[in-house]
């Protein structure tokens, strides 16, 4: 047995216990989103994104068992990496329907690093576009996720200031900080779609909540992550002719 083919089995199969957790899951975890929600998380209909990621993760799985032999190197590279980040996201929404806010904290933290090591090495080795696409979306979630996360714990523990920031604040600033981050992620990988996850975010998040200058802060987050989006994508279709 090929190196692929054995970690297409255990891909497959965490994937699967994966989606078992979350199945048994779902409703908890939006019960426990909705008990006391922060600011900056968004309108329900957002989180449909991971129907997206998991469907995009179940074809790249699919595809290890059909495709040539010149593309191995882009599974080898990425190893037991997707194996860890599955564990972890199965790990999270049990600590998280636990109310455990710290050790959910520290998970998605965990995630996030599976994923930006999953992502960089796909982008170094990548010889298909569709080799990192469910990760650029995944990607993306999981960061607007892990800042989503750390301001909930921050809230549940009833801190209402932090550094003399209070949540509208310190909402505004990561606003602005994520922005930053899509931004850079997309300039440097050339990433259309990673700067398209965060509009997604933010708009559900101006759905959610009423606040002026919030609007307009997000209104332009999500201008400037579309056109960058946008720009990116028409700038590398241009490129391939």
């Amino acid at each position: 047995m090929t190196i692929k083919k054995r970690l297409g089995i255990i891909y497959s199969v965490t994937f699967i216990l994966m989606l078992a957790v979350n199945y048994l899951t779902a409703t908890d975890v939006g019960m426990v989103a909705d008990e006391n929600p922060a600011i900056i998380q968004p309108a329900g209909y957002v989180f449909s994104i991971w129907g997206v990621i998991y469907l995009l993760l179940f074809v790249w799985i699919v595809r290890m068992f059909f495709k040539h032999n010149d593309s191995d190197r882009v599974y080898e590279s990425i190893h037991y990496w997707l194996v860890a980040n599955f564990i972890l996201n199965g790990l999270w929404i049990i600590a998280f329907t636990q109310l455990w806010y710290l050790t959910s904290v520290i998970i998605i933290i965990g995630l996030l690093v599976t994923l930006f090591v999953i992502y960089k090495k796909i982008s170094h080795v990548s010889i298909n576009w569709f080799d990192r696409v469910p990760f650029s979306i995944y990607f993306g979630w999981g960061t607007v996720a892990t800042i989503v996360n750390i301001v909930t714990w921050v809230k549940e523990m009833g801190v209402e200031e932090v550094v003399g920031f209070n949540e509208y604040q310190w909402t505004l600033a990561l606003l602005i900080i994520g922005t930053g981050i899509a931004v850079f992620v997309s300039l440097v990988h050339h990433d259309w779609l990673y700067p398209l996850v965060f509009a997604w975010a933010f708009a559900g998040i101006i759905v959610r909540n009423d606040y002026e200058m919030f609007w307009l802060t997000v209104v332009c987050g999500v201008s400037i992550l579309i056109h960058l989006g946008i720009s990116l994508y028409t700038g590398i279709k241009r490129a391939r002719r």
